[in-house]
C-alpha cells in the first residue's frame, strides 16, 4: 500500500463520488482512480465502497478505514515536520558554532550575507 492510495480513498470518501474526486481533487481520470481504489480493496481484503448510480457510499469497513487513513496521513505529516525542524535546528546550531567568538571581518560579512537571505542559517 502506498500513501497515494490513502489520499485517493480519502478524496473519494469526502467527495462522495469517484468522478468528482478524480476531476476536482486528484486531477486524474475516473477509470484510473477506480482501479486504484479497487487495488486498495484487494490489498486490504474488504470492500470499502458501495458503488451506486449516483456516487458512492462507505461500507462499515470503509468508515473505519477512513478514520485510520486520515490518522496515518497526519502522522506522516508530523514526521516530515519533525524532520524539517530537526534539520533547521542543526543548521542553526552549526551557524552559532561557526561564528561563536569570532569577530573577524570575514565572519561579519558572512553573517550579513545570511541576514540578507543569501542562505539559510
Amino acid at each position: 500500500m502506498e500513501l497515494r492510495h490513502l489520499r485517493y480513498f480519502i478524496a473519494v470518501a469526502e467527495e462522495g463520488s469517484l468522478t468528482n474526486a478524480a476531476e476536482r481533487r486528484l486531477h486524474t481520470t475516473q477509470p484510473s482512480l477506480s482501479r486504484q481504489i479497487r487495488d486498495l480493496e484487494l490489498e486490504i481484503g474488504v470492500k470499502l465502497l458501495e458503488r451506486k448510480t449516483r456516487g458512492i457510499a462507505l461500507t462499515a469497513a470503509g468508515r473505519v478505514f477512513l478514520d485510520h487513513a486520515r490518522l496515518a496521513l497526519m502522522q506522516v505529516e508530523v514526521a516530515c515536520d519533525a524532520a524539517r525542524a530537526t534539520e533547521a535546528r542543526e543548521e542553526t546550531e552549526f551557524c552559532h558554532w561557526l561564528f561563536a567568538g569570532t569577530r573577524s571581518n570575514l565572519a561579519v560579512r558572512v553573517a550579513a550575507h545570511f541576514a540578507r537571505g543569501g542562505a539559510r542559517c
